[in-house]
Parts: structure tokens; sequence; C-alpha cells
């Protein structure tokens, strides 16, 4: 019978879908070069590691790649054409990687688990961040050194760094960078049921359409822009660009939105809560997005949507806007600061103006 294991369709327990026995099967095809790739993290950060996989299949033509994330950031992963296989931080799936052997480990969070994980699971080379002797954080390869100089070193995070987080991942990787962008895939009919949604919809305006993005996650509640400045930038680009202008968010932001539509008297409306491929879609409808540095910054990038970011506490170096936006940054004497607590009022995202919002997003809309 001699079946093929490295085959890249053998399932072992059933048939392939190509319902063949491997002796001479025309559809054999070997997995190479088999990757693995540690990165949990948030959704946004998750989805601005997806370059690598394009860098990977240029250097790895022929290549088998698992990536292990967390339960949130699944979604975001699910439809990659270029994951092979995508497993969570469950016993199930974790438990049987040890049985196996990988070319290579590529260890990009500093989370203990993945760096435990990565130290123990077969691999011919390592890369990334490692745990040590003491439990504390490491790095398997010199060129990962600067990545762990920027976790301990504030000075050269915050106002030295000039390189972005996808040029800094592919540095730990030890692959050449090519600024390749996001890769996401919207799911099936996402698109036309943001279409439907958005139809629905009635804003005044007959100027472009322009979502603002009025949460910044359950983490760093640090990054909110205030709801007044939303308001204020909403009026405004309804006067200057007769612009059409949509309240975007998730379930967090649904109530506080509707309050901001009330308070703009149907000068703006308020899209609802939807799933993330719909949530996506509708970042795609738009013709830009303003959003602090959160997840639907990434994904509005991912989608190709011009996007404002609104940057207070987070280094704005770091993200790569693909020459389709940019960054605006209001330097506080306490900022960035990475905080999760302000001690001033969040000082440095109120001083940020809707007028400088607006002039920034006249040049992708016009």
């Amino acid at each position: 019978m001699d079946p093929r294991l490295d085959c890249v369709f053998y399932l072992g327990e059933k048939p392939c879908k190509h319902k063949r026995l491997c002796r001479d099967c025309p559809y054999y095809q070997p997995a190479g070069m088999r990757i693995l790739i540690l990165k949990l993290g948030a959704m946004g950060d998750a989805l601005r590691t997806t370059p690598i996989l394009t860098a990977l299949k240029r250097l790895y033509p022929q290549s088998h790649v698992t990536w292990i994330t967390d339960l949130e950031s699944y979604p975001i992963l699910e439809n990659n054409p270029y994951i092979n296989e995508l497993l969570v931080t469950s016993f199930s799936q974790i438990y049987p990687l040890h049985a196996r052997q990988f070319d290579l480990i590529l260890s990009l969070d500093k989370d203990p688990f993945v760096t435990a994980l990565a130290m123990n699971i077969n691999a011919v080379v390592r890369r990334g961040f490692a745990m040590s002797p003491y439990g504390t954080l490491d790095i398997f390869n010199d060129a990962s050194e600067y990545a762990l100089r920027l976790g301990l070193d504030d000075d050269l995070k915050f106002f030295r760094n000039r390189k972005t987080y996808q040029e800094i991942i592919h540095d730990m990787a030890e692959i050449p960078y090519n600024r390749d962008e996001y890769v996401y895939y919207l799911p099936g009919d996402s698109n036309v049921k943001a279409q439907e949604i958005l139809a629905s919809l009635h804003p005044p305006g007959t100027g472009p359409a322009i979502g603002l993005n009025t949460g910044c996650g359950d983490v760093f509640a640090t990054k909110k822009w205030p709801d007044h400045h939303f308001k204020d930038l909403a009026m405004l680009l309804r006067k200057k660009l007769d612009a059409r202008v949509y309240l975007l968010g998730g379930k967090t932001e649904e109530k506080s939105n509707r309050m901001l539509e009330n308070d703009l008297n149907g000068e703006a409306v308020a899209t609802g809560s939807h799933g993330l491929s719909i949530f996506a879609a509708l970042l795609r409808n738009m013709r830009a997005v303003v959003a602090s540095d959160t997840m639907a910054l990434h994904l509005a990038l991912a989608v190709q949507t011009p996007v404002i970011g609104l940057f207070g506490p987070t280094c704005a170096q770091e993200i790569d806007f693909y020459d389709r936006g940019e960054a605006i940054i209001i330097s506080d004497s306490c900022s960035p600061c990475y905080r999760k607590n302000c001690r001033h009022d969040m000082s440095c995202m109120s001083k940020l103006l809707p007028e400088q919002v607006c002039s920034a997003l006249e040049k992708y809309v016009i």
C-alpha cells in the first residue's frame, strides 16, 4: 500500500479528497518545508503578522505552514490561503505537536505559553522569542535581539525606532522584507451582505462614504478618541465634503454609537454590530475610515481602504499604512506610554482635534 505520509492531502483515518490510493497517485504533493508559526495576541496583531506568509511562500515555494493562535484571532486567519493548518491553544490540538518534526519554528509572541511551546516542539531551526532556564523571556537567534530590546528600552521603542512591526518580525525570522500586504480574504457573500446593510441606511449627503470607528477595544481604553470629537468631526465632514458618515463599531460600541447618532440629529448613521467578515466588508465599502490604534485600523488596511489612524499612547511608527493613509499624532509630555490607565485624563487623545483629522481625510477622498 505504501501510504505517502508526507503528502499534504494525506489524512490517514479516511481517504483524502482525491479518493485515490497513494501508489502512483498523480495528485501526490509533498509538504516540503514544514513551518510552525506561534502568534497569539489580539486580532490586529495577528492580522499584521500575515505579510510574513507571503514572504515565506516566496522563499519556500514548497512548504506547509501550521499557525497556532487563540480563539479570539482564529476568525481573522481561518480563510487564509497560505495557512495549511490553523490550530488553537487547546490541549487536544497542541499536545500532538510534540510528536511531530518541523523544519522551522517562528516564535513571534512574548507570551510564556508560546515561548515554552517553542522550546519543546521538535524543530531543526528556531527563531524569535524563547524562554530562558529561569522562565524569563529570551531569544533563539541574534536577529531577534532588536525585538527583545524594544521591550526593554522605552527610549528605543518610543522615540528612536523607525522600523514597522512587519520589518521587525521579518528580521526575527531572518526573511527578506518586501513590504508585502496583509493577507486577508473576505468570505463568500460578506460583501453583498454589507452592501445590503448600507443600502438600508440613509445618511444624508451625496459625497464620499466615510466610516468613523468610535471604539478602541477592551484592553487599552487610553486609545479612545472622545465621542464629542467624533461628533464634531462628523459635522465637519458633512459641511466640507457633503460626506455620508457611518458610525462603525462592535457590540461594545453599539449603544454609544446610537447615542452619538441621536446627538447628531441624523447627520450620521450607526451601522450596528456585526460579525467580523461583515464588519470587514463594511470597511471595504468606505472611501476612507478613521480609527484609533485598534483592530479596525488593521482590518481597513487589509481590505485596502484608506485609513487615518489616531495615536496617543501607542507608537505610530510601527504601523505601515501602505501609502493609503497616515497617522495623526499629538506629542504630549507623557506620550507614548502604553498604559492601560491614564494619569492625565487621556490628554494626548483629547488634544488631537477634529479639524486635523478632517484635513487629513480630504487628501484621500477628494
